[in-house]
Order: structure tokens, then C-alpha cells, then sequence
């Protein structure tokens, strides 16, 4: 398990610093409350906004520059970041079932409409299908993926943010598959 305790990475100062910080933890403690508030049943646009707000404060807390969401080309954006140096388009979403291929196709192609180096995160909350998972995992993949289950280990504190990142989009460029759930990076 990698967490505050047991950090292994490349990252592991930076981790530590941040784990060392009183800020840093009860920043996270607060965005870990309001996570587990907006887990419970609520109208779903306002749920939306909500996890909106705790992407922008969570990838701000792991310094990831966030952009909130905007409008480009007449089209709504969820928000972008930057991490490693490389730019992302964001897109989160909370439907009540698995995220498929129609909304992975819409994202590719907006993403597809921006600068060569751009990739996309798709944050989705009840996961996706594996259809989905195995459609975009093909063809030089530009996505990569996360679900509720990630943004939980974040905020429970039992994986750095940008360590998850790094190790999902190194998966991907590996291997191709733009899946790669929190619990296999927990348990190597």
C-alpha cells in the first residue's frame, strides 16, 4: 500500500513534504468529507457541480494548475490540467450506470480537436463498461481512466494523486489499455 506511510515512488519527497504538511492533510480531510457528502443520493446536476468543485480543489491541492470548466468552440469542457508537463481535458461524470462508448467516442474527438501532445482524463463514477474499456484501448489511445473507487484512494490519503496519474498513464503507454484499476497499483 502506498499512502503516508509507506511511499515508494519517484515522488516519495514529494509525497512525504505534502503528507508532513498540516495544511496539505486537513485539505485533504475537508475534501474527503465533502466527497463522502456528495456520495450520498442527491439531484444529479447538483452532485455534478459539486464533484466539479472537488476536482478542481483536489488537482489543485496536488498542484496540477486545474482549469475549472469552460466553454470552447461553443462546446462545455469539464476543465483541464496540466501534469508532467503534458496538458489534459477532463471530463467527470456521475450517471447512475457505467460510462460506454458514446460518451468515450464524444471525448476522443474533442480531445482529437486540440494541439497533437493533448490527452484527456475521463473520470467516471460508477466505472465504465468493459466494451468501453476495450474499444479505446485501441488505436493509439489518448485517454486514460478513473473511476469512484480512485478518487476514494486519493482522498482516503492511500495514494498520491499524482503517483496514480503517472502510474495509470504509464500503464497505458505500455501496454495500451486506458484502464488500470487503484487496487492492482496498491497491491504490487
Amino acid at each position: 500500500m502506498q499512502n503516508c506511510e509507506g511511499q515508494r515512488s519517484a515522488d516519495a519527497r514529494r509525497m512525504k513534504h505534502r503528507c508532513g504538511t498540516r495544511a496539505f492533510g486537513e485539505k485533504l480531510e475537508e475534501l474527503k468529507a465533502l466527497f463522502y457528502e456528495v456520495v450520498m443520493p442527491s439531484e444529479p446536476h447538483a452532485r455534478g457541480y459539486k464533484l466539479e468543485k472537488i476536482l478542481r480543489d483536489l488537482f489543485d491541492l496536488f498542484d496540477l494548475d486545474p482549469k475549472a470548466s469552460f466553454r470552447s468552440n461553443g462546446e462545455q469542457v469539464d476543465g483541464a490540467f496540466t501534469f508532467d508537463n503534458t496538458d489534459y481535458l477532463l471530463e467527470a461524470k456521475w450517471e447512475a450506470g457505467q460510462i460506454d462508448t458514446p460518451d468515450l467516442a464524444f471525448f476522443k474527438e474533442r480531445i482529437g480537436r486540440r494541439l497533437e501532445n493533448t490527452l484527456g482524463l475521463f473520470i467516471a463514477m460508477n466505472g465504465f463498461t468493459a466494451r468501453a474499456i476495450s474499444q479505446f484501448s485501441t488505436n493509439r489511445p489518448v485517454m486514460f481512466l478513473m473511476d469512484g473507487s480512485d478518487l476514494m484512494a486519493v482522498v482516503d490519503g492511500r495514494i498520491d494523486l499524482g503517483e496514480l496519474l503517472l502510474r495509470k498513464r504509464r500503464h497505458a503507454a505500455q501496454t495500451g489499455e486506458i484502464y488500470l484499476p487503484v487496487y492492482k497499483i496498491l497491491t504490487e
